[in-house]
């Protein structure tokens, strides 16, 4: 039990960070699934929604498709990152930049929060396409950053600790 306190003093904050971004990640999820799917489908009426309404709810199902790879990239990179002990660089910062406005952007509008989703419907079909452009560069950031930093496979192996695996 001492051991494990002492770890946990003993990490950086780059650890906590990623710990945070693994839970944003599983509430990124629910929350993917329910701006996609809604809670209760029967209650969803596209057909009763305006023309303008129903091409911004099509277009946030592409933000969420966008946006779950550029978690997993992040926390990835976070990962290796903490694992290795190595600096971040200029592609971290601008990847996670570029993903993290729209992660936020998109949890406050799926949730419903501040009644921003009010606001979203009112901008349009721009908005998402915005958002969307945004993740695009934000995943093209940090998988560019992920193949410049991944170990290689016998460097994975010799870290396991699982006998018959590692060294």
């Amino acid at each position: 039990m001492d051991r494990i306190g002492e770890v946990l003093r003993a990490a950086d904050g780059r650890f906590w960070l990623l710990v945070a971004l693994c839970v944003a990640l599983v509430y990124t999820i629910q929350a993917v699934e329910a701006a996609v799917d809604g809670y209760w489908p029967h209650q969803r009426r596209p057909a009763r929604a305006a023309p303008g309404a129903r091409a911004v709810g099509g277009a946030w199902s592409w933000v969420a498709l966008l946006l779950l790879p550029g978690l997993l990239l992040a926390v990835l990179n976070l990962a290796i990152l903490v694992w290795r002990e190595l600096p971040h660089g200029q592609l971290h910062l601008l990847g996670g930049l570029f993903v993290g406005v729209p992660w936020l952007i998109f949890v406050l509008v799926s949730t419903d929060t501040f009644g921003l989703r009010r606001y979203a419907g009112q901008v349009g079909p721009p908005g998402p396409a915005a958002l969307m452009g945004m993740l695009i560069v934000g995943d093209a950031l940090l998988l560019i950053a992920l193949l410049d930093i991944l170990p290689t496979l016998d460097a994975v192996r010799e870290a396991l600790p699982v006998d018959g695996v590692g060294g």
